[in-house]
């Protein structure tokens, strides 16, 4: 169960013990009315956690499912291609998730780490990769100084960029980073975050995932030829 549906199934059955206490209590102290209305708000709050558990399982055996089917949906998809990773401040888990879902599609993966200069440095590699993906999400702040200033180094070489966060990331950096990086991924610890990367790199735009504003990964993108990037212009003489 995701920690998003875990804190509204607890919210709920909080309630719903409170109100139960209110009732035995009620009883000896207020009219049959007052009761009534707690009966009657405890019952509907009573189906109301069945059925968020219902749903709950649902979207759990969705995600399970779809996870099940990824190696037949990306097989294959990235081979041949070698992504640069590149982990950003303390996005450890986005990293390791993005690499997870590009060596499922076959892609050869390379890791870098940025702490907390700018890392602007990285898109001056002479073997540098044209397919980078930068994984992490902090505070504002530091996308501002750090992120923002590499993607654009990096959007300078021709190479494609995505940028990519976990899905319960608290204060999403989405809305930054897509003014400098051709696609996003809004939840790449969901089995639809590995299908929006592996799309994204093939070529698909925009921002991708499953928060709001974001669209959902179109699956005939896997079937497309991956672009190869242009490579960086040569300064005239």
């Amino acid at each position: 169960m995701t920690p998003d549906f875990r804190y509204h199934v607890a919210s709920l059955s909080a309630l719903f013990l409170a109100l139960g206490i209110g009732i035995l209590v009620g009883t000896a102290f207020v009219g049959t009315k007052v009761v009534d209305r707690q009966t009657t708000a405890v019952n509907r709050l009573t189906r109301e956690t069945i059925e968020l558990r219902k749903e709950t399982h649902e979207r759990e055996q969705t995600e399970k499912t779809l996870q099940d089917a990824l190696s037949l949906l990306v097989k294959d998809a990235l081979t041949g291609k070698t992504v640069l990773v590149v982990q950003v401040g303390s996005g450890r888990e986005a990293a390791e998730q993005a690499q997870k879902a590009l060596e499922l599609a076959g892609a050869m993966v390379e890791r870098e780490t940025v702490a907390d200069d700018d890392g602007t440095e990285l898109a001056s590699r002479s073997d540098l990769p044209r397919l980078v993906v930068l994984a992490g999400g902090e505070s504002e702040e530091q996308a501002q100084r750090r992120d923002l200033p590499l993607l654009k180094a990096l959007q300078n070489t021709g190479v494609r960029t995505v940028a990519v966060e976990l899905y319960e990331t608290p204060a999403s950096l989405i809305p930054l980073w897509s003014s400098a990086a051709d696609a996003t991924v809004d939840c790449v610890n969901r089995a639809t975050g590995w299908l929006a990367l592996i799309v994204a790199l093939k070529g698909e735009n925009g921002n991708l995932g499953l928060k709001t504003g974001a669209i959902t990964p179109p699956l005939e993108s896997l079937v497309k030829p991956t672009p190869t990037p242009l490579p960086s212009p040569t300064p005239e003489p």
